[in-house]
This record gives C-alpha cells, sequence and structure tokens, in this order.
C-alpha cells in the first residue's frame, strides 16, 4: 500500500515535471530569433535574462572528418587555437579568464570544432571576454612549445588507453565497425600520426576549415539581440566565407558476425557487441530511441539489467544504446563479466534482444519508459548551457525550432508495433560484431578471429 502510494505520487509529481517543461520549452521555441551573416553563418537567439550569464556557442565545420590520415589534427588545432593569442601567451591567457571569472573552451567531433564562452553579462567582464574570443580565432598564438608539449601529452594519453580494458574494447570495436575511417582510427594510428604532426599542419587546418561557411553561432542568456548582432558579425568576420570546403569524406560501416577478441589479464572481461544501425535522419529515429530506453537505456529498470544483472547475476551493469548521426551511427551493447560467465552473458543477452525483437515491448512498460524519457527530458533542457546546446542539435541537424515542444507528444503516440518493426529493420542479433577484451580465452578459437589478423 505504501508502495502503491509513492508511485502514485512520483507518476502526479511527474506530469506536473512534463506540463512545466511543455511551457517553458514553448517558450524558448517561440522566442528564439534566427537569422544569418554575410559571410554565411547561421545564428540562433535566445533571451533568457533571469541569470546575469551568457553562454555562446561557436560549431565550424572542423571536424576529424577533413583530417585526411592526419589523425588528431582536429583536436590538436582546437587546442593550439585556445592556447595563447598574440598578445597573450598562454600563462597569461588563463590568469585574464580566471580574473574576469569567464571560460572559453574548444573541442573537437567527428563532424565540427565547438568553441563553448560562458561569462558573466556585466558590459566590461563580456566585452573583455569576447575579446578573448575574438583574439584566439583572429590571431592565435600557435606556440612551438606549446604544441610539443601537447603532442607528448596526447600520446601519453594514448598509451594511456592502453591500460584500460574498456577503452581498449571501444576502440576495437568501432575499428571494426567503421574500418578505413577516422571513426575507426586505434590508439596506435593516432600516436603515429601525432608523432608526425608538426605545427605548419595546425596553422593549415586553421586557416582552412576555421570559417564562416557552415558555421553556427548560439547565444543563450542575458544579452540583448542588439548586442547579439554585433557579436555574430564581429566573429563572422574574423572567420571570413572561406572557400567550399571539399566533399566529406564518406564513412562506410561494416555489417558482420564476428568475434574479436584480444587478452587483458584481468578477473573480468568487457563485451562490446553490436551493428550500425541509423543516421539521425532515418524516420525511425523516435521509435529506436524509445524502444532503446525501455531496452537498455534506462539503467537499472530496463529490460537488459533486470534480466542479465538481476535474475541471472552476470554483470553488475549492462547498457545498450544508439549512437546515430551522419552517419549510421551503431546499435552497442555493453557489459562487464566474470571469465567464465562470457559465454553465458552473450548467449542471455541475445535472448532478451531476440525477445524484445520477436514479441515486441510490453504496453504497460513501455509506458512506464515513455514517461521516464519525457521526464528525463527536463533534466537535458535546465540549463542555459544545456538549452544552447540543444538548440546547437537543431541547427546541427537541421530540426524544427518546435522540436522539444512537439517531442512528449510524438513520444506518447508511439505504440509497440511501431518499436518492433523498427528493431527488425535495424538491429539483428545474429548479424552482430562482438569484441571481447579480457581474462576469458575461448574454447574454440577457430571460430574467433584475432583483431590483428582482420
Amino acid at each position: 500500500m505504501i508502495m502503491r502510494k509513492i508511485i502514485r505520487k512520483l507518476i502526479t509529481t511527474l506530469l506536473v515535471t512534463v506540463t512545466l517543461f511543455s511551457t517553458v520549452i514553448a517558450q524558448a521555441a517561440t522566442d528564439v530569433e534566427t537569422w544569418r551573416t554575410d559571410e554565411g553563418a547561421e545564428v540562433y537567439y535566445l533571451h533568457a535574462p533571469e541569470i546575469p550569464m551568457v553562454d555562446l556557442i561557436l560549431s565550424l565545420e572542423a571536424g576529424s572528418i577533413r583530417e585526411g590520415d592526419s589523425y588528431g589534427l582536429a583536436a590538436m588545432t582546437a587546442n593550439m587555437v585556445t592556447s595563447g593569442t598574440q598578445s597573450l601567451d598562454e600563462e597569461a591567457l588563463l590568469l585574464k579568464l580566471d580574473q574576469l571569472q569567464s571560460s572559453i573552451d574548444a573541442s573537437s567531433s567527428t563532424y565540427h570544432t565547438l568553441f563553448s564562452l560562458r561569462s558573466l553579462s556585466r558590459e566590461d567582464q563580456l566585452n573583455s571576454t569576447l575579446g578573448v574570443l575574438y583574439e584566439m580565432l583572429q590571431s592565435p598564438r600557435f606556440d612551438e612549445k606549446v604544441f610539443k608539449r601537447e603532442v607528448a601529452q596526447a600520446i601519453d594519453s594514448q598509451k594511456a588507453r592502453l591500460d584500460n580494458p574498456s577503452a581498449i574494447a571501444n576502440e576495437l570495436y568501432y575499428a571494426a565497425l567503421y574500418p578505413n575511417s577516422v571513426i575507426g582510427a586505434t590508439s596506435e594510428m593516432l600516436q603515429k600520426s601525432l608523432a608526425k604532426m608538426s605545427l605548419g599542419d595546425v596553422k593549415a587546418f586553421q586557416e582552412q576549415y576555421y570559417d564562416a561557411h557552415g558555421a553556427k553561432i548560439i547565444f543563450v542568456g542575458d544579452i540583448s539581440e542588439e548586442e547579439a548582432k554585433k557579436v555574430a558579425t564581429k566573429i563572422s568576420q574574423i572567420l571570413g566565407s572561406g572557400e567550399i570546403h571539399p566533399a566529406m569524406a564518406q564513412i562506410e560501416p561494416v555489417t558482420m558476425d564476428l568475434t574479436y577478441e584480444q587478452y587483458y589479464n584481468s578477473p573480468q572481461t568487457q563485451v562490446m557487441m553490436g551493428q550500425p544501425a541509423i543516421d539521425r535522419f532515418s524516420p525511425d529515429y523516435l521509435p529506436l530511441m524509445i524502444g532503446n530506453h525501455l531496452l537498455g537505456g534506462s539503467g537499472l529498470t530496463s529490460l537488459l539489467m533486470t534480466t542479465i544483472r538481476e535474475k541471472e547475476g552476470l554483470t553488475y551493469g549492462i547498457y545498450s544504446r544508439f549512437a546515430p548521426n551522419f552517419y549510421e551511427g551503431p546499435f552497442t551493447i555493453s557489459f562487464s563479466t566474470k571469465n567464465e560467465s562470457v559465454e553465458e552473458a552473450i548467449t542471455q543477452t541475445k535472448a532478451v534482444v531476440n525477445q524484445f525483437i520477436n514479441e515486441g515491448p510490453d504496453a504497460e512498460l513501455l509506458e512506464r519508459a515513455k514517461n521516464n524519457y519525457i521526464g528525463s527530458l527536463v533534466l537535458d533542457l535546465d540549463s542555459n548551457l544545456k538549452l544552447a546546446y540543444a538548440i546547437l542539435n537543431l541547427a546541427t541537424y537541421g530540426l524544427p525550432l518546435d522540436y522539444y515542444e512537439t517531442l512528449p507528444e510524438k513520444v506518447r503516440a508511439i505504440t509497440p508495433k511501431e518499436i518492433q518493426e523498427a528493431f527488425k529493420r535495424h538491429v539483428n542479433p545474429q548479424e552482430m560484431t562482438t569484441v571481447i577484451v579480457g581474462g576469458y580465452v575461448a574454447p574454440d578459437k577457430e571460430t574467433r578471429k584475432p583483431f590483428n589478423d582482420q
């Protein structure tokens, strides 16, 4: 009786939360202003004066997909651009940002390099912080000593990955699914590339790809639209329109029922299994995401967790996820288990997935998963920075501005049959690639393929 009261209270709280979420995000979607600079950058602006802060995100088409075989070049360029300007060496730059109580960070992904600026909205602090960003983009310092240190640290970081079974499994998994592409670049490939990389390579990459072509500029916070337009214009002018970038390399995934093993002296074995599934534009995106939330994406309450962990006692944690992108990202299941339990854990995991596909999700469990998924959206959008990244997501994939406003309704409308059919189209346990890293030794080596022999 007490438990039922708690559940009813949680459901009531969830409904209130979802209602508030819909109201807030609807207001945000209505208030987002968009425009394009003369140089071609797309700008998205959301006025949020409640907190005296400004979050700015700059996205450039300068991701690792542009590197060719110079693996690590996009990330190294982002590091160097934010490691000093012509007037501020690395130490002076860090000191100035600390005094301003501001931050400017950069990171690279497969398709983009992102700059994230956060500052108090007080005019002098914001203008000074923006001034640092302008100088980073216009005249980075590119200090040779800093470059050599960054390269050495990056190589050491890659070497350290080889002491982590989970990292090794992840590397081998993506190398198996996406061979001959930057997605499948191994630690060894990165180390070799970094060792021969020059500061001239970094400068050339920055000059070629740090421009307004395909750029996105996102403002969320206590800044007027007039001021945001001035800032966006300044950033865009510094970047320049650039030349049309060469076509991005195509990422061709491989689907194959093979098992790759790498021995690692450990009482536990890390397992990753999966296959290429969908890109972000697939009409099956939402049914698959909701279905996976129930299957293996919702923590302790997921089907995989309740079966493989709670019922069978084969692991402390097991998770599944879809990772759609501009390319067909994978559906992946990952877990660790005792060496002697590897075969059973893999068999039981495939059985759960097969049952989910053959029978479809239970209607009652699906409704709970939907409510949980909708409720989690609140946490994904509960700060200005998270709102900025949400808007960037819309801009990156060309989604409508009311996407998050209409998402709860779309989630509620998904049926068990839609999920079942979507999984049948994109997930096949009999065609999954499996990577095993740990102390497990296969009883029949001939049925398996050492990764180095592929």
